[in-house]
């Protein structure tokens, strides 16, 4: 379970609020205040852009990433942020991030921007393992058909189907055993990957993935696809 903000006097909100405005947008989805913010001096802008809050040790990136914010990365990015921006305690990345929040259009377009998915943070888990622990289903497809590793053991020697197991994701935990035996036996195709074989990168709809797409294709792609699908609405944040 996360952190809260700690700070004498001050409740989370006011915190966000006070210290963290470009925290705080990214979390609501505030695209309007979000470029307002990114709007005001370069320097200041980059410093805040890099700043991690007081309540996760997250940067705004994190926020956006964790809450399934797209327009908000995809702004973000623009503006100078990385995508492979990592936390300086828990060393995790935005595709760690999204991973765990269950965001898998987040999480593709990430790695459409160069995101690593390979990374691993301060306990060895990539953001394999954090959609193995949220039971996100669509994001190890996501990761797995974009060169996802489900090997990799983290720090107690755990793998992704071990974490799926362990938290009662048996859908999950079967794929990952599936695709590590059909791996063993010299074999990447899988079927529940509707026909992916390994080095084809694939979209989450199954299309193919091109590293080279510029940034402004993918930032109209982005904002398109917000605009017209209803499935990418937010989820509800619950204010301290």
């Amino acid at each position: 379970m996360m952190s809260v903000c700690s700070e004498p006097g001050f409740s989370s909100e006011e915190v966000l609020n006070l210290r963290f405005p470009l925290h705080r947008a990214c979390r609501d989805g505030d695209i309007g205040c979000l470029q307002s913010l990114l709007q005001g001096p370069p320097g200041n802008t980059a410093q805040q852009l890099g700043k991690e809050d007081s309540c996760y040790g997250w940067t705004p990136i994190h926020w956006a990433a964790h809450f399934g914010k797209l327009e908000c990365l995809v702004q973000l990015v623009a503006a100078g942020c990385s995508v492979n921006a990592s936390t300086t305690r828990f060393a995790q990345t935005p595709a760690h991030i999204a991973a765990f929040g269950g965001h898998p259009h987040c999480l593709v377009w990430l790695i459409q921007a160069g995101a690593h998915v390979n990374k691993q943070d301060y306990v060895g888990e990539t953001p394999v393992h954090k959609a193995a622990r949220a039971g996100s289903m669509d994001c190890l497809k996501a990761l797995v058909t974009n060169g996802a590793q489900i090997d990799f053991r983290n720090a107690n020697g755990l793998t992704a189907a071990d974490l799926a197991h362990s938290q009662g994701f048996q859908e999950c935990a079967q794929f990952l055993l599936n695709l590590q035996n059909s791996q063993l036996n010299g074999f990447y195709y899988s079927s529940s990957l509707n026909g992916v074989h390994q080095g084809n990168s694939s979209n989450f709809n199954g299309g193919p993935i091109n590293r080279k797409r510029s940034f402004n294709d993918l930032e109209a792609c982005a904002i398109k696809k917000l605009r017209t699908e209803d499935q990418l609405t937010a989820k509800h944040i619950l204010h301290s």
